[in-house]
């Protein structure tokens, strides 16, 4: 095996009558086996020389993953920079393909800092759209007291994503910085020549990367299993690099260097003295996941190669933003090794040379469209994509362009990933969209929680489950069931089908109110009141963008007061109630659970008929407005809720309710019941939690000052007869939902609160 690979060598150095590079394959050959059998290196082939290496060794540049330890990767370049030591190929896997791609491409160490600074790493790993994004039905999704978090159905069965993170923001922003370098499908055409280290998932052997689609090759390599999901390049389903060959020194040996510089930011196993729990143990085995080929990998080097190890106390894979003290433990690491980097560097002259070379080579011809795909798997009708991909034939392939272009279809919020590729065809390039729906996207679950007691002496218990189907019966409408259980009951279904900016939704409900009234308009009752209410009707109307909704329908029902402590006019049994009605919407709230911009508005008017039977007449016209004001981490949202009723006859209690959580806080929910309704308060709230990349955890103390009441008649409404609440609460913005632990008083009145779910 070791002189078939000689003379191919050999016959390598004849062809290409490159001398230089013919001695450093000899002398690697002299050393020992060669390195293109290493099975840390399979199929890479050398390199051939791009820059003038006249007199001095060619160096390979090895950067480690690491996660965010790998900053240190750019402090450690731009000292090598500073001291006029050219590069002429990178391997690099996980982070370090990410860093060794941007300086492959042409970036500097200021360009590659640059990069870095601009990203917003808190978010880059939320694939969550933002709220702004959202169609104005997704954005009324989260109703009542259900949390964010759905359990998707595929064939009856559950469905769990293939990675904790969807890496769909991430997967944009690598698209979009190596955008102009599409058309480049072999490595070693880049500025300098690059290899991305991945790991065939299927058979756990390391797969490097030379050719084909830059920005694959690089996500591949950095997809941490179960944090990502599984890539599929060229046949192969990859993951994380760092699993068979983190510290890739083979593959730069490979491809016909004779001096490596190897940048190492991983962490060795610990001692046994320090295995002393779960966590740590489950830490030991991350650890030990391909550590056996990084001690083979640094046991390699010999002679002038140069390992540089920056000092990661305090830094850790999921420390994004540490960016400058990454930056700077790479810059420290490196000029503790001044001694081995000093031979390696050039002259001025040689080193101007080399700049001009590698800039020479970092100005790739601009990519023509010449046709527009879009290849849709998902339920989204494809006209509907087509709507937001503006990119056309004859445009110039523009990375930022389409990034813009792929958030907003993503915004859609019915797929796992939506990317792009471009085929590059003898006279045609092709601009390919690729919207993949979510596993379980178009059925699914959602849950919510409210537990409140007044120390004792009651308590209210509801939990709240939503189901949709986004495909009913492949007819394109949207079925959605809505069930609320424990104190109340609340049961309804809708059908919802959308044409163009019009829609249609049929409607079914049922729900029975208990609660122990308060007051009753005016008068103070302190009686048990059980109402039953149920029907059909339909709705109609017009969407204003995702901003606004225009809506007008009717209701065909009926009211039973069930037998309770409360006694009313109505005659047992249903009593029919007829209505129609029209409102509008504005909906333009950053966060339906603590909203630092945009504002809220609804106003609605219901005329109750005796048409078809109806028993009752009466005009309610309600208003609800929330409007948050943010000065750094603080929020204030103030609201208005206010509700008038006219005409009213054979009406026994009224329309509106006030008490729990932030609507009278410290008072029963709903025990304040009127025709009549006025509440002012306002919530504040504060960020006790820095923003924090991968898992944040926004952890919020905050408290409400509140004003209101239900009267009878509107001559009976005076500030006089307004009660008084406030609330403490502490608050976390949870991975499935918002959870709050409040306490609320009113006058002699209080109240604990644990909700889990929406409360504004």
């Amino acid at each position: 095996m070791a002189e078939r690979s000689r003379i191919a060598s050999q016959s390598i150095c004849i062809l290409a009558r490159l001398p230089a590079i013919c001695l450093g394959l000899l002398a690697a050959l002299a050393a020992g086996p060669t390195l293109a059998s290493d099975p840390l290196a399979p199929g890479v082939t050398p390199v051939i020389p791009v820059f003038s290496s006249a007199g001095r060794p060619r160096i390979g540049l090895v950067l480690g993953g690491g996660g965010a330890k790998g900053f240190a990767h750019i402090g450690v370049i731009e000292e090598l920079e500073r001291r006029h030591i050219p590069i002429d190929v990178i391997a690099g896997t996980s982070m370090g393909a990410v860093v060794g791609s941007m300086y492959a491409m042409g970036s500097d160490s200021e360009g590659i800092k640059g990069i870095a600074r601009n990203i917003d790493w808190v978010t880059v790993f939320n694939d969550s759209p933002r709220r702004s994004d959202l169609s104005f039905r997704r954005k009324t999704e989260n109703r009542d007291i259900l949390l964010n978090y759905r359990l998707g159905l595929e064939n009856g069965k559950p469905v769990l994503p293939q990675g904790v993170l969807g890496g769909q923001k991430l997967f944009a922003t690598v698209q979009a910085l190596m955008a102009p370098w599409r058309a480049t499908e072999n490595f070693d055409n880049l500025p300098i020549p690059f290899r991305a280290v991945a790991t065939n998932i299927v058979t756990g052997e390391p797969v490097p990367m030379g050719s084909g689609n830059l920005s694959t090759a690089v996500f591949a390599s950095m997809s941490i299993p179960a944090a990502f999901p599984p890539l599929q390049r060229e046949g192969l389903l990859l993951v994380d690099g760092g699993i068979s060959n983190n510290l890739p020194v083979s593959v730069a040996r490979a491809m016909g260097v004779d001096i490596v510089i190897v940048v190492d930011v991983g962490e060795p196993p610990a001692p046994a003295e320090k295995i002393t729990s779960a966590i740590n143990v489950f830490n030991q085995m991350q650890l030990l996941l391909g550590y056996d080929a990084v001690r083979r990998q640094r046991a390699s080097l010999a002679g002038r190669d140069v390992l540089i190890e920056p000092d990661i106390d305090g830094l850790s894979a999921a420390g994004f933003d540490k960016l400058e003290l990454g930056i700077q433990r790479g810059r420290d690491a490196a000029i503790k090794v001044a001694d081995k980097l000093a031979p390696l560097a050039v002259s001025d002259g040689a080193w101007a040379t080399y700049i001009a070379e590698r800039r020479a080579r970092s100005h790739p011809a601009p990519i023509r469209i010449d046709k527009v795909q879009i290849v849709n798997d998902s339920t989204v009708d494809t006209d509907d994509i087509a709507k937001l991909v503006t990119t056309r034939p004859g445009d110039t392939l523009d990375g930022g362009a389409l990034a813009t272009q792929v958030a907003n279809v993503y915004a859609l919020d019915e797929f796992d990933r939506v990317d792009y590729h471009v085929d590059l065809l003898p006279g045609e390039n092709i601009l390919v969209f690729n919207t993949r729906g979510i596993r379980g996207s178009s059925k699914y679950f959602q849950t919510g929680l409210i537990l409140a007691s007044d120390f004792g002496k009651s308590a209210t218990f509801d939990l709240a489950f939503g189901y949709t189907d986004r495909n009913f019966l492949g007819t394109g409408a949207e079925w959605r069931g809505f069930a609320r259980v424990g104190n109340d009951v609340l049961f309804d279904a809708s059908l919802y089908k959308q044409f163009g900016k019009f829609f249609v939704e049929p409607i079914v409900f049922f729900e029975r109110e208990s609660t122990l009234v308060t007051q009753l308009g005016s008068t103070l009752d302190n009686q048990r009141l059980q109402i039953a209410r149920g029907g059909a009707g339909i709705d109609g109307g017009m969407v204003f963008g995702n901003w606004g909704e225009l809506r007008v329908g009717a209701r065909l029902g009926g009211v039973n007061p069930i037998e309770g402590d409360f006694t009313s006019n109505l005659p047992g049994g249903w009593n029919r109630d007829v209505d129609w009605r029209i409102g509008f919407t504005l909906d333009t709230l950053d966060s339906q659970t603590f909203p630092r911009t945009g504002s809220f508005a609804a106003v609605q008017y219901i005329d109750h008929v005796t048409a078809l039977g109806g028993r009752f007449t009466r005009n309610n016209l309600t208003l609800n407005v929330q409007k948050p004001f943010s000065l750094g981490r603080a929020t204030v949202v103030l609201g208005v809720r206010a509700g008038t009723t006219s005409k009213a006859s054979n009406d026994f209690i009224g329309d509106y309710q006030l008490g729990g959580f932030l609507n009278l806080s410290g008072l029963p929910r709903n025990s304040l019941i009127g025709p009549q309704l006025l509440l002012g308060r306002a919530v504040g709230f504060y960020r006790l939690s820095d923003k924090a990349p991968i898992l944040d955890l926004p952890i919020y103390i905050g408290g409400s000052l509140e004003a209101g009441n239900v009267w009878d008649f509107r001559s009976d409404i005076s500030l006089g007869s307004l009660r008084t609440s406030a609330s403490a609460f502490v608050a976390a913005d949870t991975i499935i939902g918002p959870v709050w632990l409040a306490f609320g008083q009113s006058g002699s009145k209080s109240s604990i609160y644990l909700v889990i779910g929406r409360v504004f």
